[in-house]
């Protein structure tokens, strides 16, 4: 005889995965401000630009998706494996208070890399928030390529302003 499913563990599993997914998307976010070179531009002119962007009409961003297409056919990704939390909540209680406290010391170290690194990561969230908020990945449906286009334009339009 087969056992019930349990629908409250299938949709607790569910929710995991798309929270992972939306902190994936705001990390992807932030890297394609950094790999356009947007987060150089003024809180204020991203935004801007986010905004007039989301209000563009489908031949705008065409131009932009191809302008995006063409970056990332240029960049290679790297094909790293990276720690997850999941590899670390497998880990034994010793290993676990170990990655705690190395995490706990990297919080509060005074070291200038540090430091710069921490303030680096804050602004791209800050950066990352600002998309979010101009609600630039509804109105593109999510196309990374397009999101990239109109940020190049923006950094390109603020450089001949200057």
């Amino acid at each position: 005889m087969r056992e019930p499913r349990n629908y409250d563990v299938e949709l607790q599993s569910l929710d995991q995965k798309a929270k992972a997914l939306k902190h994936r998307k705001i990390n992807q976010l932030g890297e394609l401000v950094i790999a356009c070179r947007a987060d150089m531009l003024p809180v204020d002119v991203l935004a801007g630009a986010l905004l007039s962007a989301g209000s563009s009409d489908a031949a705008v961003q065409e131009v932009w998706r191809k302008a995006g297409a063409v970056m990332f056919q240029r960049k290679a990704r790297s094909s790293e494996p990276r720690a997850t939390a999941p590899a670390l909540a497998s880990a034994s209680a010793p290993d676990r208070n170990r990655h705690r406290l190395i995490a706990s010391t990297a919080r509060h170290d005074p070291r200038d890399w540090q430091v710069k690194r921490r303030e680096r990561t804050r602004q791209l969230i800050e950066l990352v928030g600002l998309i979010a908020r101009s609600r630039l990945t509804d109105l593109t449906e999510d196309d990374r390529a397009v999101i990239f286009g109109i940020l190049v334009e923006a950094a390109c339009e603020v450089a001949h302003r200057r």
